[in-house]
């Protein structure tokens, strides 16, 4: 077409078949770029204090940077649910470890911190909707809201960030 008038043949060839193919992904494979960026801006950026660091290796798989980093991923691209099992494995870790959660369920856990610097309801809040998506409860489970799913994040980011240097019982 006249727009390309300038470029070589082979060149517009290749522009037009990865117009194809663009268009492809967005429509076979659900492809919404838009959706990415506008959710990656959303993440919010966790700075975690070198004393909660120190409890978690870097190199293991399940580290807290690792679960923090895919649970994010899982929200930018698109897969609420993961994103969710991904925030309750991080809030069960953190308590444990940072605010001396005592044995048991994470009902059990959440209740026995003290201190903390964000509300329970909220955590609450948290658990039930992991809860709903890992117990597979039906009547109960919906796809999050990306509003809700931020505001979690950010809990998530408070909790690690505020965490006392020393576990407090």
């Amino acid at each position: 077409s006249n727009e390309f008038h300038s470029f070589p043949e082979d060149y517009v060839e290749e522009i037009l078949e990865g117009v194809v193919y663009w268009e492809r992904l967005r429509s076979q494979a659900g492809l919404d770029l838009r959706g990415i960026i506008r959710r990656r801006i959303l993440v919010p950026f966790v700075l975690i204090p070198r004393h909660v660091d120190r409890h978690h290796g870097e190199t293991e798989a399940l580290s807290l940077r690792t679960l923090l980093r895919q649970a994010q991923e899982a929200f930018v691209y698109g897969v609420p649910f993961a994103a969710l099992a991904l925030m309750r494995s991080i809030l069960e870790k953190t308590l444990s470890k940072h605010y001396g959660a005592s044995d048991g369920n994470l009902h059990t856990r959440i209740e026995s911190c003290t201190n903390l610097p964000v509300p329970k309801a909220e955590l609450h809040r948290l658990r039930q909707l992991a809860n709903d998506v890992l117990h597979h409860n039906r009547e109960q489970v919906q796809l999050p809201k990306e509003d809700d799913l931020v505001v979690h994040l950010n809990l998530l980011r408070k909790l690690i960030e505020e965490a006392p240097e020393k576990t407090v019982r």
